[in-house]
């Protein structure tokens, strides 16, 4: 069932990435013998059930309308793509697709079209048959929530029922990965408001238009009766409570026939609820992140820890209204001056690694897009507390007679640390820089706000400096240098300025010893044109970023997920199978349960 990735399309090679058993029984789980006796008195089959955990609000709270915030389907997680099925799923290690709703794609270089062949037979759990209608769903509708595949597609047409072909602004590996883990959605909810916008488009209008913006605020009130499914699970949207949701089977599903899981079980709450049922084994697998010591609890208690990348994790950012933070040299001061070991320790313990190279991308992307002569030109900053002071004497800013740094202009450094308070590894991590800074002579508090005002607060540059996060989970440079210096970055990018949100407010066009730079247009330029001139666009960037540091990532996050093995489902991954190095973005729960290799204890 797997495609190369455009294996025509020498460019797209780039995308590869270098990349137990426990005793005991879940409370709600049947045992091998319960359920009753099948014909002739044999018991009856055990039931396989997953358990995992998500935090999420429960209607009316939540709804079901995927393209509006607030949608209950667990976003950014495996269980939205086992519910509604994309067109394939992505394979980080060997750069190659498992095959979903997509059979076929075919790539027109001299027309720039990218042609999808969709999968016949598929029905939704409504009993409406899929079609090349529900990718237009997804695609017009997505044109007026801004989707990021939007950057790319100039325009897409209906070949026929089951054919759809995209033009591309440019034939780049980005654009295809986007198109292709697509979700389309059914006509049947969906196809009336996607024809409404598809009718304001083709006279010409745009997403300024007072009409677009009128039919989106229409339909972002829209809230579907239930959650219509392609994929093999089906939400229980009749039994939705506080504490759990339940996903389904569906037995008429396309792919039911491989799936070998029968339910899926979803906890409510953030890690401070789902730890006790962590310590009570009611849980397979959870990703969420937990305190060394509370790992160790899991490790003695007999459960595997399984650690993957997120290609992500906490930088300090800065407020660049605010000196010094606008001054590279002091940025490269505390870079030097804080031991990122240290702190992602403190943060994960084995799971909080601390950033080596300093390239605004992880580590792992470093070595597979960065060739070994232009990565030993990287700074390091390894923890050098001189280096830090003589970077600081040479601005002109000398000790107070209280060991405080004071500024060139007289001021003292003081400052005021933020974090979000709801993120324990994060809150861990920022008390232990904040020790670290107070030590060298900066004096630095604390200051935690939950999660849903934090960002508010520093995308209107309310904060001073703080943590925020770097990098991406996709499998490309762009997205960690649009994630580093674009997403709160209001004020200072000059594509889509939006002055009200200054946030860090660092001007992307910088001066380095290479010339001058544009973060922002050359890390949208990443993504285009051969694969050795994406690789030296993104050496330029590594290298210009490394040099100015507009924000400092402390450590990337890998995870420390505990798995309760052979109790309700086996065939979880070696520690360094391949699939492991896949991104949060393409999680490899989901493959995992689409192909049938993880499956009941008695398979």
């Amino acid at each position: 069932m797997r495609k190369r990735f455009l294996s025509a399309v020498a460019m797209a090679a780039v995308l590869a990435l270098v990349l137990s058993a426990c005793a005991g029984k879940p409370s709600d789980a049947p045992s091998p013998g319960d359920g009753g006796a099948g014909q002739g008195g044999a018991p009856a089959a055990r039931e396989t059930v997953l358990h995992g955990a998500w935090a999420y609000e429960v209607p009316p709270k939540s709804h079901f309308n995927v393209f509006v915030t607030g949608v209950l389907n667990f976003p950014g997680g495996p269980y939205a793509n086992l519910m509604t099925s994309p067109l394939a799923l992505y394979y980080w290690h060997d750069n190659s697709w498992e095959k979903q709703l997509a059979t076929d794609w075919k790539v027109d270089e001299a027309n720039r079209t990218l042609t999808v062949s969709l999968r016949q037979g598929v029905k939704w759990s409504d009993g409406t048959e899929f079609s090349a209608r529900d990718v237009a769903n997804y695609m017009w509708i997505g044109r007026a929530k801004n989707y990021t595949v939007w950057r790319y597609v100039e325009s897409f047409r209906i070949v026929d029922p089951f054919t759809v072909e995209f033009k591309l602004s440019d034939l780049n590996p980005v654009a295809i990965y986007y198109i292709l883990r697509m979700n389309p959605q059914p006509t049947s909810v969906y196809g009336e408001w996607a024809d409404q916008f598809a009718q304001l488009y083709e006279k010409g209008l745009t997403n300024q238009s007072d009409e677009v913006k009128s039919l989106l605020a229409e339909f972002d009130a829209f809230r579907p009766a239930d959650y219509v499914a392609s994929g093999p699970f089906k939400m229980d949207v009749q039994n939705i409570t506080e504490a759990q949701v339940t996903l389904v089977k569906r037995p008429d599903a396309w792919n039911a026939d491989l799936v070998k899981i029968d339910k899926i079980v979803i906890f409510n709450g953030e890690t401070a609820a789902v730890t006790p049922l962590v310590l009570d084994k009611k849980i397979d697998f959870v990703t969420h992140a937990f305190p060394p010591a509370t790992e160790q609890q899991f490790i003695n208690m007999g459960l595997r820890i399984i650690r993957f990348p997120y290609y992500t994790g906490p930088a300090i950012f800065f407020n660049n209204d605010i000196y010094p933070f606008n001054v590279k040299e002091f940025r490269q001061a505390l870079a030097y001056a804080i031991e990122r070991t240290q702190a992602g320790t403190v943060a994960l313990g084995r799971s909080g690694i601390a950033v080596e190279y300093m390239a605004g991308m992880a580590d792992n992307m470093v070595k597979t897009w960065m060739d070994p002569a232009d990565i030993a030109k990287l700074n390091k900053y390894e923890h050098n507390p001189a280096k830090a002071e003589e970077l600081l004497k040479g601005l002109g800013f000398t000790r107070g007679a209280d060991g405080v740094w004071v500024d060139d202009r007289g001021r003292r450094l003081e400052f005021e640390f933020s974090v979000p308070s709801d993120f324990a590894d994060w809150s861990a991590a920022a008390e232990n820089v904040a020790q670290q800074l107070n030590a060298f002579g900066i004096k630095t508090s604390i200051r935690g706000t939950v999660w849903s005002q934090y960002t508010t607060d520093m995308n209107a540059g309310a904060f001073q400096f703080g943590f925020l996060p770097w990098g991406s989970s996709t499998p490309h440079p762009q997205f960690a240098y649009l994630a580093n210096l674009v997403t709160y970055n209001g004020g200072g990018v000059t594509i889509n300025p939006v002055p009200e949100r200054p946030g860090q407010n660092f001007p992307v066009v910088q001066r380095w010893s290479g010339g001058e730079i544009n973060f922002q247009e050359l890390a949208i330029q990443s993504a285009v044109g051969s694969e050795a001139q994406q690789r030296q666009t993104v050496t330029t960037l590594a290298l210009a970023f490394n040099e100015l540091l507009p924000v400092i990532p402390v450590f990337e996050r890998y995870s420390n997920a505990p798995i309760l093995d052979g109790v309700n489902v086996t065939g979880w991954p070696p520690d360094g199978d391949p699939i492991l190095t896949n991104g949060s973005a393409d999680s490899f729960l989901t493959p995992l349960i689409v192909t049938g290799r993880l499956r009941g204890v008695d398979q």
